[in-house]
């Protein structure tokens, strides 16, 4: 079964050695202690901007931590996060070959398409892009640790948090009829106040700007489209 966190080939980065938790815990938003003892937990890897770079997901396997990604990123994954490795006592492996996301309880990995849509889940290449902010699409709720401390991005994403407001937002849209497409969407003036990024059917998800409510008349390539938030 695809995987569609990761796609169609897993990339797999294991971290050993006395340091490798702690160092970890500096380059992630997620607490990498709590995957240490046996959760699975999503998490993003951000620049010193709070903008997004990868998606991964860590899991802890016989004192190790295993950070899952997509394949095609696996070498500039690890370039990332070893560029900040310098006396740390840690190993780092690639072992995608020796390990399969298969073998973990990732969650909703069976959803086909219209199904993920319905659940509000956003997906790489879509709704999830390098260099947006990891709040927009709603993962400061599931990837992001605001009690475990400093990291690289650390100060921006709990800034966003306190100021309690991103400039546009992640939802679930439901059009008028079939037909509809990723784009734009207007208002009843014109304005672009939003797109679409993912459709199916007579549903889709896409981001809207700060401000824009479900009581606007609102529409993407001509089709009427109403808003449901996540």
């Amino acid at each position: 079964m695809t995987n569609w966190y990761l796609g169609e080939k897993a990339g797999v980065l294991e971290f050993s050695g006395p340091d490798a938790v702690r160092f970890l815990n500096g380059q992630v938003t997620q607490d990498v202690r709590k995957a240490a003892v046996g959760e699975l937990l999503p998490s993003c890897v951000t620049d010193a901007k709070g903008k997004l770079q990868f998606r991964v997901w860590l899991a802890g396997k016989d004192e190790k931590v295993l950070v899952f990604c997509r394949g095609e990123d696996i070498e500039a994954l690890e370039a990332r996060l070893t560029r900040y490795l310098i006396a740390d006592d840690v190993e780092v492996r690639d072992v995608s070959g020796e390990i399969s996301a298969g073998d973990f309880d990732f969650p909703d990995v069976g959803l086909s398409e219209e199904e993920r849509i319905q659940k509000g889940l956003p997906k790489w290449g879509a709704e999830l892009k390098e260099g947006m902010l990891p709040p927009e699409a709603g993962l400061d709720v599931t990837d992001i640790s605001y009690n475990k401390g400093c990291y690289i991005g650390q100060e921006v994403i709990s800034r966003i948090k306190s100021a309690g407001k991103v400039n546009r937002r992640l939802v679930r849209l439901k059009f008028e009829k079939e037909g509809a497409s990723c784009g734009d969407v207007v208002n009843a003036e014109g304005k672009v106040c939003g797109e679409v990024t993912s459709v199916s059917s007579v549903l889709g998800l896409g981001y809207l700007k700060r401000g824009v409510d479900e009581s606007e008349d609102l529409n993407a390539g001509g089709i009427s489209v109403h808003l449901r938030d996540l």
